[in-house]
């Protein structure tokens, strides 16, 4: 009987926890092609965005999330597919957001030079996100 009880008190305590421990589905990933498009997600499901940039241009990108209630940033990083040493090349920028429950959410990033108030962005990416319970 103890033994029931521990096995039932674990599998509880695990399905607690699943949301953080256990990836729910695969990341969805949107690039620039994905501009205008909607992305659909389920709770806790990650969203990655991939952007290119180039630094050394000095534009970067800058974004809004309106619905942050219902998408989170987890992290920012970069993916340079050049060799260790090379200047000057372009890369990614990498947004991981995850999806926190259901609602809408839109992305709008920009890809400029900071110091040029009045110019145009050289680059703009839209993206809308939905997130709907799992069934």
């Amino acid at each position: 009987m103890r033994r029931w009880l521990l096995v039932l008190g674990l599998a509880s305590l695990l399905n607690g926890c699943a949301p953080s421990l256990f990836p729910v589905e695969m990341p969805v990933t949107a690039s620039l092609s994905d501009s205008g498009g909607t992305a659909s997600l389920i709770p806790y499901q990650p969203l990655v965005v991939r952007l290119p940039t180039n630094p050394s241009t000095g534009y970067v990108w800058s974004y809004v999330l309106a619905g942050d209630d219902v998408l989170h940033l987890e992290s920012v990083s970069g993916e340079a597919p050049a060799p260790d040493g090379m200047v000057g090349v372009p890369g990614l920028e990498v947004w991981s957001f995850r999806a926190q429950g259901a609602g809408s959410a839109v992305l709008t990033y920009v890809y400029a030079r900071p110091w040029e108030k009045n110019a145009l962005p050289a680059k703009t990416f839209t993206l809308r996100v939905e997130v709907n319970p799992a069934q």
